[in-house]
C-alpha cells in the first residue's frame, strides 16, 4: 500500500472516531450545507452513500476533453458576443471551458489565469443556454494525456497573444482549449489555426463540424446533479487541487535546487562533474513523474 493510500485510511479512521456533532462542525467549516451534513459524514467516513451512487447512475457524464461553451451575464460578455457576430453570425458563446476529469474543469480568465474549478462554479454566473460539445476523435486512450495537459497549464497567466501555434507562457480561454488538444495529439479535429481563436470558432464547430457532437442533453442530468451537490463536489475536489499544488511546489523546490547547484559550481564549491551528476538525478526524477508544469518543466518547448 502506498503512503497516500495509507494517509487516506488514517484520515477516514480519524473521521470514524469523531462524534457526529464534531464531524458536522468540520463539515460546516469546509462549506458543507446543513442539508448535506448527513451525506458529508458518510463520505468522510468512507461509507456507502447516495452521492457516489448517484454519480455512478448516469448513462453519460462529462469526459476529459469535452468543451463547455457559455455566455457570461456581464456586460463585457455581451459585448464580446456582439463583436464575434462579425466573424460568425450564429455566435452565442463568450467563454470556453474544457473538462479535465469527472466534475473538474479548467479555464483561463482575466486576473486569475488558468485554474481548476468544479462545474457548479463555472455555471453560476452564465446564461442558461450553455452547451457541451464532444470531439468524436477523442477516445479513452487520449483521456490521460488530456488530464495531464490540463494540469500542465495551471497558474499560467491570462493574456491574449496572436499566434497560430500554442502560446508558451500565456493563455486565454479558447486558446487554452486548442493547445490542450494539440498537446494531447488529437489531430484533424477541426479546431482552426487562427492567430486569435475565439469562442465563436467553437460555436461554429458545434454547428457544422462532422468531428464534433452536441452532447448537452445527454450530460445535463449529470451536470444538474453536480450543481445540486456543489458543496460536496468542492469538498471532494479540494484534495485533488491540493495534490496538484503540492506537485507544483515540489517542482519549484527542484528548480531552486538546480539554481543552487549551478551557483555552487560557478563559485568553485563543487566540480562540473558533480553538478552534472546532481542535476541529472533531479531530471531523472522529474521525467518519471505523472505531472509536469509549464513554468518548471523542460519537457515541452
Amino acid at each position: 500500500m502506498g503512503s497516500s493510500e495509507s494517509n487516506q485510511l488514517d484520515v477516514i479512521n480519524q473521521f470514524k472516531q469523531m462524534p457526529d456533532s464534531q464531524l458536522d462542525m468540520v463539515g460546516l467549516y469546509a462549506g458543507i450545507t446543513k442539508e448535506h451534513l448527513p451525506l458529508y459524514r458518510k463520505i468522510a467516513r468512507g461509507e456507502k452513500n447516495s452521492f457516489v451512487d448517484g454519480l455512478n447512475s448516469f448513462s453519460d457524464v462529462l469526459k476529459p476533453g469535452d468543451i463547455i461553451l457559455v455566455l457570461g451575464t456581464t456586460v463585457s460578455s455581451k459585448v464580446l458576443l456582439k463583436v464575434q457576430k462579425r466573424a460568425y453570425s450564429e455566435a452565442r458563446s463568450s467563454h470556453v471551458i474544457i473538462s479535465q476529469m469527472d466534475f473538474i474543469c479548467v479555464d483561463a480568465v482575466p486576473k486569475i489565469g488558468v485554474s481548476p474549478r468544479v462545474i457548479p462554479d463555472l455555471l453560476s454566473d452564465v446564461e442558461d443556454n450553455w452547451q457541451v460539445i464532444r470531439c468524436n476523435k477523442v477516445d479513452e486512450e487520449h483521456h490521460e494525456d488530456i488530464m495531464k495537459s490540463c494540469a500542465y497549464y495551471l497558474e499560467q497567466p491570462y493574456r491574449i497573444f496572436p499566434s497560430k501555434k500554442p502560446v508558451k507562457r500565456y493563455s486565454y480561454c479558447s486558446e487554452l482549449a486548442r493547445k490542450i488538444y494539440v498537446d494531447s495529439g488529437i489531430d484533424k479535429c477541426g479546431i482552426p489555426k487562427h492567430k486569435i481563436i475565439k469562442p465563436c470558432d467553437f460555436d461554429k464547430l458545434a454547428d457544422h463540424s462532422q468531428h464534433w457532437s452536441d452532447v448537452t442533453a445527454n450530460v445535463k442530468p449529470y451536470i444538474d446533479f453536480c450543481v445540486a451537490h456543489a458543496d460536496i463536489l468542492k469538498f471532494i475536489a479540494k484534495s485533488y487541487v491540493q495534490g496538484i499544488d503540492l506537485n507544483r511546489q515540489r517542482f519549484k523546490e527542484r528548480a531552486e535546487t538546480k539554481k543552487t547547484i549551478i551557483k555552487n559550481m560557478k563559485s568553485g564549491k563543487i566540480s562540473k562533474e558533480e553538478a552534472d551528476r546532481y542535476i541529472n538525478q533531479i531530471c531523472k526524477i522529474e521525467s518519471s513523474l505523472n505531472y509536469k508544469f509549464w513554468d518548471h518543466s523542460q519537457s515541452k518547448a
